[in-house]
């Protein structure tokens, strides 16, 4: 049975023949016998591209390519021929082989469509349908869009999530996307929620660019008449237990659904009808759902009872982060060491020495250890920021230390102006 697609999307074509023809088949088949086909017959393969478009007509001389693949997955022969002025077309010569699948092909206004046979499909004329143009998105309909909640990530606060789409082109033409033109809407578009990150867009549509717009995204790939399917993963944040967001839904769509797995117990989500749970493969799903969504529309949707890790979780989380010790610490570094200053500006602190002695020296003036402060505060954060080395920091607020707290309050080591 050959498969059509717009494009590479797959759709199975279900060919009818006349009665008449299926029994004179098997009456001959009956006296001769099946005629098995050898790894060496050649085949000639005949067949004609026709233009699903009302009123279009098939251009004279449109090239027709051919791909063989062997069972192997491997490529092992191409041919190229052209239509006539009917449409017709034939391939001469054709190497058949038990195995091998032939994909038959025509690029028309930039969309690629074509029939894949296997080998016994080759004995029949087989038809290509070609179809026009057209930029308007409106004649894309969905008809069923589901979001699974696939985990949920209590440590890192945060959801994954598969959505799945199934759309239909039901006219006569091609949507082909534009992004140039900003006037007329020519190609697919998601929302996703608040903050996403790791998307990965599959479908049986031909190969697309995907194009950040938006709450979402755009996905510029031709969609051929006919069914066909979308689906796309992410993951998003919560930083609380109740997540409300809007879930646009551009084109509109028939049929509108969340599932969360049972085993996620507690998550719930407002604004859409609880329905009966659904299991697939074994994995039952909580299941609300809302109908007849307009285009341009949407739904407010809010998930509840989102699991926080507690106090401690949070705690150690920041620590293996890396961002504990970068900011953390340094800030308390600063604090500390802001305290220090303060006490010794109000009290006027003096440092003991190892041999008994008060170290008597020149009190500073408290304008010159304001000043000074400051300036700690400056390297502080400059520091911070990685603009000082560790060696030039720690010896430049030792000094400045020094400065506030009086000489020799680093030991012997460290220098005062007098020096």
């Amino acid at each position: 049975m050959p498969q059509l697609w717009g494009g590479n999307g797959p759709a199975i074509v279900r060919g009818t023949r006349a009665l008449f023809t299926v029994l004179a088949f098997a009456s001959l088949l009956a006296v001769l016998g099946p005629t098995p086909i050898s790894a060496q017959q050649t085949l000639d393969v005949h067949g004609q591209v026709v233009n699903g478009t009302e009123g279009a007509v098939v251009p004279d001389g449109l090239s027709v390519l051919m791909l063989i693949t062997g069972a192997d997955g491997r490529l092992s022969g191409t041919g190229q021929t052209s239509s006539d002025a009917q449409g017709q077309f034939v391939f001469e010569d054709v190497q058949v082989r038990e195995g091998d699948s032939y994909t038959v092909s025509a690029d028309y206004l930039g969309v690629f469509y074509g029939v894949v046979l296997d080998a016994a499909g080759l004995v029949d004329d087989l038809t290509l349908t070609i179809f026009e143009t057209t930029a308007d998105a409106s004649v894309i309909e969905v008809k069923r869009h589901v979001m699974v909640i696939a985990a949920v990530d209590e440590g890192a606060q945060s959801l994954s999530a598969i959505e799945f789409v199934q759309i239909d082109n039901p006219s006569d033409r091609t949507l082909v996307p534009d992004l140039t033109n900003v006037e007329q809407i020519s190609f697919l578009r998601f929302s996703l929620p608040p903050s996403p990150t790791e998307l990965n867009v599959n479908s049986d549509l031909p190969a697309g660019d995907i194009v950040s717009i938006g709450t979402g995204f755009a996905f510029a790939s031709p969609v051929a008449p006919g069914p066909h399917s979308i689906d796309f993963s992410y993951t998003f944040p919560f930083d609380d237990e109740t997540l409300p967001f809007r879930q646009s839904l551009v084109q509109g769509t028939d049929i509108f659904q969340v599932w969360i797995p049972e085993v996620i117990s507690g998550v719930e989500v407002n604004g859409l009808s609880s329905i009966d749970s659904i299991n697939v493969r074994g994995t039952a799903y909580r299941a609300y759902e809302h109908n007849d969504i307009p285009r341009g529309q949407g739904v407010e949707l809010e998930f509840i009872g989102l699991p926080m890790p507690g106090v401690w979780a949070q705690f150690v989380d920041s620590v293996t982060g890396g961002k504990f010790w970068q900011v953390t610490i340094p800030c308390a570094l600063g604090a500390t060491l802001a305290a220090m200053l303060m006490y010794g500006l109000i009290w006027g602190y003096r440092p003991a020495f190892a041999d008994g002695s008060s170290g008597e020296a020149e009190p500073v003036n408290p304008r010159e250890r304001a000043a000074v402060v400051q300036a700690v505060a400056a390297l502080d954060h400059r520091y911070q920021k990685g603009e000082l080395s560790d060696v030039y920091y720690r010896a430049q607020r030792m000094e400045l230390v020094s400065q506030v707290l009086g000489q020799g309050a680093y030991g012997d080591s460290t220098r005062s102006d007098q020096e």
